[in-house]
């Protein structure tokens, strides 16, 4: 260290200048150092707020399913709803009413392969849907033209949809078909099993599981039928009726509480060898049967070729092109006896 005075006394007094300058940041940075630590706590609780704020969100939201469809609005549908001509020209009377539920999504791929095919084997058929069709030769009508596309309101589109039939095309056939537009329907065997039936008593047919209800419900994939007695019932006694028939996210399982509130329950359709004439899986998943489980089929299916019956009506979950081939193989094909 550089003694002071004389002539250092200068020098002396620069490193004091010095000394007294690092006792001051000495100082400053021992200001500092509780201010950066209060300032990183501070950004450490916000994060931690934030995050527990998100968090009792998410916990605490209700993530249920919900329809965004008001039955309060069924008044303003039918004057939404656009006939085509191919569906003017549609018989008012006959033994079977098909329609099948579509949507603007699948007009060109699903909707193509049911006009293509098995619908005109009904005696009246066409497609409810929620836009036109670009082709007015296909048999449609945009009865669900005020009911947003969510499948959450498939239960009201079904529901208006028997409303609609029966007050505003015919209440004169004998039975009514509700099929998706990824099913195929075998009509003439359809026919055959309902001609032993009577369609002024309350039928409710289809393939049957067992969760929800007591008596369980008729799957909405594999197509259910209401006979004439059963819609008028519906039509005029449970469709106005929103104790009789509450809403619901769910429209096959809907439809069947409605109905079972009039006293309508699902049936035995399978045929006399106990197969189901009727299938809500696909031909896949009822040959290895992978999803017909015991908790939620109501009558246990047989596996392998045991499974389709010779009289079946219906499969499920088709893509558009085996919809085709279904009916390329039972109606186009030439199958002589060697």
């Amino acid at each position: 260290m550089v003694p002071c005075g004389s002539i250092r006394t200068l020098v002396c007094k620069t490193e004091d200048n010095y000394n007294i300058y690092d006792d001051e940041l000495d100082s400053l940075e021992s200001l500092k150092k509780p201010r950066k630590k209060l300032l990183f706590s501070t950004i450490a609780l916000i994060f931690a707020l934030g995050s527990l704020i998100i968090t009792v969100y998410f916990l605490t939201r209700d993530t249920s399913p919900k329809a965004t469809y008001d039955r309060i609005n069924d008044d303003k549908l039918r004057d939404l709803i656009e006939v085509s001509p191919a569906a003017q020209k549609l018989p008012k009377t006959g033994k079977l009413f098909c329609w099948v539920q579509t949507s603007t999504i699948y007009h060109d791929t699903r909707s193509l392969a049911i006009n293509e095919t098995w619908i005109h084997r009904c005696d009246h058929g066409q497609l409810f849907t929620s836009e036109k069709f670009n082709d007015t030769r296909i048999p449609y009508s945009t009865v669900f033209a005020g009911i947003p596309d969510n499948y959450y309101n498939l239960f009201f589109k079904s529901r208006y949809a028997f409303h609609h039939i029966y007050s505003n095309i015919s209440s004169e056939f004998d039975w009514y078909l509700k099929a998706d537009d990824d099913t195929y329907v075998i009509v003439e065997n359809l026919k055959a099993f309902l001609s032993t039936l009577n369609p002024d008593e309350p039928h409710y047919l289809g393939y049957v599981l067992k969760p929800y209800l007591k008596n369980g419900y008729n799957a909405g994939g594999a197509g259910y039928i209401l006979s004439r007695a059963a819609l008028k019932i519906f039509a005029e006694k449970l469709y106005p009726n929103s104790t009789l028939c509450p809403d619901d996210i769910y429209e096959d399982v809907g439809i069947a509480r409605c109905l079972a509130n009039a006293g309508i329950y699902p049936e035995d359709t399978r045929n006399a060898h106990g197969q189901n004439r009727f299938n809500t899986f696909s031909p896949t998943e009822t040959f290895h049967q992978t999803k017909a489980n015991v908790d939620w089929v109501k009558f246990l299916e047989k596996k392998g070729y045991e499974a389709f019956a010779n009289d079946l009506v219906s499969f499920h979950h088709l893509s558009p092109d085996e919809i085709r081939l279904f009916d390329i193989l039972l109606y186009r094909v030439d199958r002589k006896q060697v």
